[in-house]
C-alpha cells in the first residue's frame, strides 16, 4: 500500500485526545481523521475541533464500515473491544487498540479469531516495549549476557575462583518492576470488575507485557500474585530459563514522584531506568548513564542537562503553575513509545509486516493478567500452560 491512510477514532475520551489525535495528526503517512466516535456529545465536540475529524457520530457501525477508512483507532472502555474489533476487521481495517486488547480469554479468542480470518493488522497499544529508554536498556543487558565483562575491582571469592564454580541461580537474569500510583486519580470505571476489570487488567498487563517482550524468546511457566486485584498487588513471574520477573505495584503514592523504575539484574551488573528519563548501567565498563529526550516538554530552558534530575527539575518548577497535578500528563511527558509505537504500527500496514505488539502479544498480556488474579485468589502459584502460551485458532 503506497497511499496514505484515513483513520477513524472510536472513544475520543481523555486518552484519544492527548495521544491518539495527536499521534494521527503528526504521522505523514495519515491523510486525515474521517470519523470521531464517541458517546458523549462533549467528547466528540472536543476531538473532532482540534483534531479536525470530518465526521462525527455516536455508532461506530458508521465509522468503521466506510469504505474509505484504513484504520480504526479504539480507545474505549475495555469492555467494549470485542464488538468493534469484530466488525473493523470483518470490513478489512486495520486496527489500533488500547489496552487491554481483552479483559479474558474468551474475549481474546473472538478478537484472534476475526483479525486472522480476515487478514488485517491489529496491534496493540503497550507502548513501553517502544520506549526508546527501555530499547537501550534491554539492547544493554543483551550485549552483556552474550559477552559478560566485569569491572576490574569486582570481588570474587578465591574459593569460588579455584573451584571455577557458578551456580544454577547465578545463570539467570531478575528483571524488577516498580511501580507507585497515586489512586485518587483513578476513574471507578477502572475498578468495576466487569467494566475495567481492576488494576491488573487494566495495568499490570503493561508490565506483564513488557516481561515477555524483554524474555522474548523464553516461555513463562508459573506465576505468584498476591494482594489486590482490584489496586494493590505483587506479582512474581518464572520463565523456563530461570528468569524472573518482578512486579509490584503501589496506589498509595504520588504524582510528585515518577511512576516507574525498572531494573535487570544479570552476571554481576545492574540496568537501572529511571522513568523513561534516565538509564544508568553498574558493574561492567563502558557508557555508565544515558538520558533520554521527553515526549513533551513545555519547559526546555528548566532542567537543561537532562536526565532524572532534569526532569525533577521541570516537574517542580511546572507544578507551580497549576494547582492539579495530574494536568502535567498531557503537557509535561517522558517518552514512553505512544509515537514510536504508532508509526510501527503505521508502517506495518504500509509495508505487510507484522506490527510492533500483535494479537497474539496482547492476549499473552491478558492471560497473565488473569493467572495472576487467580494465584491471589487460591493465594498460590499458578502453571502457565504451554497449549495458552502457543495459541492455537482453527479458522
Amino acid at each position: 500500500m503506497s497511499r496514505k491512510l484515513v483513520a477513524a477514532q472510536v472513544g475520543c475520551g481523555a486518552f484519544a485526545a492527548a495521544q491518539h489525535g495527536p499521534n494521527l495528526t503528526r504521522n505523514k503517512n495519515i491523510s486525515k481523521i474521517k470519523w470521531a466516535c464517541d458517546i458523549s456529545d462533549k467528547n466528540l465536540k472536543n476531538y473532532s475541533e482540534k483534531f479536525k475529524a470530518e465526521k462525527i457520530t455516536k455508532s461506530f457501525e458508521e465509522a468503521v464500515t466506510d469504505p474509505e477508512v484504513d484504520i480504526v483507532m479504539i480507545a474505549t472502555s475495555h469492555d467494549f473491544h470485542v464488538p468493534i474489533i469484530e466488525s473493523a476487521a470483518a470490513h478489512g481495517k486495520h486496527i489500533f487498540c488500547e489496552k487491554p486488547l481483552a479483559m479474558n480469554e474468551e474475549q481474546a479468542y473472538k478478537i484472534i479469531k476475526a483479525v486472522r480470518k480476515n487478514k488485517v493488522k491489529l496491534c496493540v497499544d503497550y507502548m513501553r516495549r517502544m520506549a526508546p529508554a527501555l530499547v537501550a536498556l534491554k539492547s544493554e543487558w543483551k550485549k552483556h549476557k552474550e559477552n559478560p565483562k566485569r569491572q576490574p575491582w569486582r570481588y570474587v571469592d578465591p574459593c569460588r575462583l579455584e573451584k571455577n564454580i557458578v551456580f544454577e541461580e547465578e545463570k539467570c537474569t531478575d528483571f524488577q518492576v516498580r511501580v507507585q500510583d497515586e489512586s485518587s486519580s483513578y476513574r471507578l470505571v477502572h475498578l468495576d470488575p466487569f467494566k475495567g476489570g481492576g488494576l491488573i487488567i487494566g495495568e499490570a498487563v503493561h508490565w506483564l507485557d513488557l516481561s515477555s517482550w524483554l524474555f522474548e524468546n523464553d516461555r513463562p511457566v508459573e506465576i505468584r500474585a498476591w494482594g489486590s486485584a482490584r489496586m494493590r498487588y505483587g506479582i512474581y513471574v518464572v520463565f523456563q530459563s530461570g528468569n524472573t520477573a518482578t512486579i509490584t505495584f503501589t496506589p498509595n503514592g504520588s504524582f510528585d514522584y515518577p511512576k516507574e523504575q525498572f531494573e535487570i539484574a544479570c552476571d554481576g551488573a545492574l540496568f537501572r531506568s529511571e522513568f523513561y528519563v534516565e538509564n544508568q548501567y553498574y558493574g561492567r565498563p563502558g557508557v555508565e548513564r544515558e538520558t533520554f529526550k521527553l515526549q513533551r516538554d513545555p519547559c526546555p530552558e528548566i532542567g537543561a542537562q537532562g536526565g532524572f534530575a532534569g526532569f525533577m527539575e521541570k516537574k517542580k518548577k511546572y507544578l507551580n503553575k497549576d494547582e492539579n497535578s495530574y494536568k502535567l500528563w498531557e503537557t509535561l511527558q517522558a517518552n514512553h513509545g505512544y509515537e514510536e509505537i504508532f508509526d510501527g504500527f503505521v508502517d506495518s500496514v504500509l509495508k505487510d509486516t507484522k506490527p510492533p505488539c500483535n494479537e497474539l502479544d496482547g492476549f499473552r498480556a491478558t492471560l497473565l493478567g488473569e493467572l495472576a488474579m487467580k494465584s491471589i485468589m487460591f493465594n498460590q502459584p499458578v502453571p502457565v500452560p504451554v497449549e495458552k502460551w502457543d495459541y492455537y485458532i482453527e479458522l
